[in-house]
């Protein structure tokens, strides 16, 4: 081999090296804690649908004209956007002329009321009758009357005016467009349908059975197959009539989606309380990792030098207070698990120093201490 040729290899073979020990993983400081058995109500995972927390149907209050129509399907409005604009110039003629008709009304009264006055005047002095004050003053309400008749004809005109405006009654996506530009509305006639998606209601069918056990504020995880993710819900409303057919009572559960990353219809499967407590392995909710919808619990092995920590795929059930239910049957009872720290655990043991909640080094037990933890956070 030539000169060049073994310093080549030497430099490779040090290149290697160099990236085989830059790729060892580095210690981690972690906090731990013991899994426990504890007393949590039994779980189902039930299919569910995912739907808007609000549906709106707007609706003109008046028939007219579609002139313009600025939204489409899927864009997105928000409260008093224009979504559909009537023609409105017999409207605006109509006003013009009622207008004017108060104007004269006016007049009218002003004329009457000068009237009044004179013939009072002349009543005190003896120079008018009763029945001339008389018809001065009917002819004096009826002037006023008029201009009372003439203003609510130009506020009501005013009113459907604004009303060939159509804006949105909510913050939401048009998902329907019940006209087009050019079409007649009729008086109550649907021109869009919108639904508020900022926040959603996850629809699923419970069975009897479990029934008696759901709350209203109860929390259910509810995951989504199409986004592998899993969001946080709360019971919000337990329909007490069944489905005849299915024989489930419909429960719907409110989920935030202010990234509206969420879209109605989609099918998602909702985890609810179905049974008394019972004891169950349970781990602090801090414990959990989640990566790409699937949930993760760093448990903490023996290694050669010290501790390992390695992540553990896991089910998990329900979900009371700080704890957390684990289904999968991968966890016993008094084994530690990283509850922070753990989101830079890899599915391959990686090294940890078990330190306390403030950062500092935890000392292993004394050899006479029984138990061989003493000091761990928990």
């Amino acid at each position: 081999m030539l000169l060049d040729d073994r310093v080549k290899a030497t430099w490779a073979i040090g290149i290697l090296t160099a990236a085989a020990a830059s790729a060892q993983p580095r210690t981690s400081d972690v906090v731990v804690a013991a899994v426990e058995r504890r007393p949590l109500p039994n779980t189902m995972k039930l299919v569910a649908t995912v739907e808007p927390l609000t549906r709106s149907l707007l609706a003109s209050e008046i028939a007219g004209i579609v002139e313009d129509m600025p939204v489409r399907q899927g864009d997105l409005v928000k409260t008093g956007d224009l979504i559909v604009r009537l023609n409105g110039d017999s409207l605006r003629w109509g006003l013009a002329e009622a207008e004017a008709t108060l104007g004269a009304a006016r007049a009218r009264l002003m004329q009457w009321e000068f009237e009044t006055e004179r013939i009072k005047k002349l009543y005190g002095d003896s120079q008018a009758n009763e029945r001339e004050v008389y018809n001065t003053r009917a002819e004096h309400d009826v002037a006023r009357f008029e201009v009372i008749e003439q203003e609510a004809r130009v506020d009501r005109l005013r009113t459907d005016l604004a009303k060939t405006e159509i804006k949105a009654s909510i913050p939401g996506y048009v998902v329907r467009r019940e006209t087009e530009v050019g079409e007649w509305v009729d008086r109550g006639g649907a021109v869009v349908e919108l639904v508020d998606l900022s926040g959603v209601l996850i629809r699923v069918g419970v069975p009897e059975s479990a029934m008696p056990f759901i709350t209203p504020g109860d929390t259910c995880p509810v995951f989504v197959d199409a986004l592998q993710r899993e969001f946080r819900g709360s019971v919000r409303h337990i329909i007490r009539q069944a489905d005849p057919e299915a024989r489930t009572f419909p429960v719907e559960i409110t989920v935030d989606n202010a990234d509206r990353s969420l879209g109605a219809g989609m099918f998602a499967r909702a985890t609810i309380i179905s049974g008394p407590k019972t004891d169950v392995v349970a781990v602090p909710k801090d414990a959990i990792v989640e990566r790409e919808g699937i949930r993760y619990v760093a448990m903490v092995i023996p290694g050669e030098d010290g501790k390992m920590g390695v992540l553990s795929p896991v089910t998990t059930g329900a979900d009371v207070g700080e704890w957390i239910a684990i289904t999968s049957g991968n966890l016993r009872e008094g084994t530690e698990v990283v509850i922070r720290g753990n989101e830079r655990m890899f599915p391959f043991p990686s090294p940890i120093r078990v330190v306390d909640r403030v950062g500092r080094p935890v000392d292993p037990a004394p050899t006479d201490t029984p138990g061989g933890h003493e000091g761990h956070s928990r």
